[in-house]
């Protein structure tokens, strides 16, 4: 298939292959993985600075990998040299969508509704299992991001053409979705702000289209020396801040609080931003011929399956007591994370030598 549902589109005109978004692809796969390896125990205490906060480091180090996956989605469809008309849409990529979400899901809904060990659709089986179903894993919330950003693409397409309205939209989109959320964030603060905040209908600009639309402005925006470094500089702070305030809440409240470090927080988007264009500039002339990057190319392809299928390995390890906690994070987390990568990376591929289901769910 060539393009993946939900992380690629595909390229109908654009005459040269841009590899660094396969690179950027590829190491936010990776980082979801890190995120959710680390997620297993990351909400046990005690609450230390070691081992808890090692793996507080690795979780907010890989948080930049939902966001890239929504800049790529939206540099590649706001386009306007991409053909994507809305019935290509609503007949091609949404279709694609749905079925792969149905089709991933089911197959974790068997093993969530416990029909996979009790082989009875009887007891609630049969309910759990279409609850479970339709509802979608855990990690499936990003089809509930990404399935609204591809239907409204045809509003969104005539401002990423606009840049002055696109670096506006760009300025208070951030403002309103997540440096105000922040602030409604602090303690003793929220009972003032977000009375009257909350009152005001800024809905079209919050949330994720704030990534949608970055990724179509810095993916094609030249940057000065200046500018990056300014970028650099902020997506530093933005990780740095992200780190001291959800380690400190934390460890003073002894309570797992992710909020502080959630993609709606002022230093996330910071960061991933930085990342974002971390990956153009050091990728963007890259030799597609050399071994490594051949392999990044398979695993791009493959990417929205092992994004898909990552979790089963997860759900394996788990239940045998294999997570973070076996020895030191520095040892278990890249463990872990690689040994998952492979399974998940040999599931997608399977997936994908047999025909019908590599055309609809990768």
């Amino acid at each position: 298939m060539s393009d993946n549902q939900g992380m690629n589109a595909e390229k109908t005109t654009a005459p040269k292959r841009e590899y660094y978004i396969d690179v950027a692809r590829v190491f936010s796969m990776i980082s979801v993985i890190v995120i959710h390896v680390g997620a297993i125990n990351w909400y046990d205490g005690p609450f230390s600075i070691y081992p808890w906060g090692v793996l507080n480091l690795f979780d907010i180090m890989s948080r930049y990998c939902v966001p890239v996956f929504l800049m790529i989605s939206g540099y590649l469809f706001l386009d306007p040299g991409r053909d994507i008309p809305v019935k290509k849409i609503y007949t091609r990529y949404l279709p694609r969508m749905l079925a792969a979400f149905f089709f991933w899901s089911f197959l974790y809904a068997i093993i969530t509704s416990g029909l996979a060990t009790q082989r009875t659709l009887s007891n609630g089986v049969w309910q759990k299992l279409i609850h479970d179903t339709f509802w979608g894993h855990y990690h499936m919330w990003y089809m509930y991001i990404i399935i609204p950003m591809y239907i409204i693409t045809p509003a969104l397409r005539p401002i990423a053409r606009d840049r002055k309205a696109l670096k506006y939209f760009l300025i208070v989109s951030y403002l309103v979705s997540y440096l105000l959320t922040s602030i409604n964030m602090i303690p003793h603060i929220y009972e003032y702000t977000a009375k009257f905040t909350q009152r005001l209908e800024f809905q079209f600009v919050t949330g994720y289209v704030f990534y949608y639309l970055a990724g179509y402005y810095f993916g094609t925006e030249e940057f000065t020396d200046k500018a990056r470094k300014i970028v650099y500089g902020l997506g530093v702070a933005g990780f740095l801040f992200t780190v001291a305030v959800t380690t400190i809440y934390v460890l003073v409240a002894q309570f797992p609080n992710s909020e502080y470090h959630e993609y709606y927080t002022a230093g996330v988007p910071l960061f991933s931003l930085a990342a974002f264009l971390f990956f153009k500039e050091r990728f963007k002339d890259v030799d597609p011929n050399t071994k490594i990057m051949r392999l990044v190319l398979w695993l791009s392809g493959l990417s929205f399956g092992v994004y898909m299928a990552h979790d089963f390995g997860l759900i394996v390890f788990k239940k045998i007591g294999f997570t973070a906690a076996v020895c030191s994070p520095f040892i278990s987390m890249p463990l872990i994370t690689f040994l998952d990568l492979c399974i998940s990376v040999a599931i997608a591929w399977v997936v994908s030598l047999i025909p019908g289901l590599k055309k609809w769910v990768l």
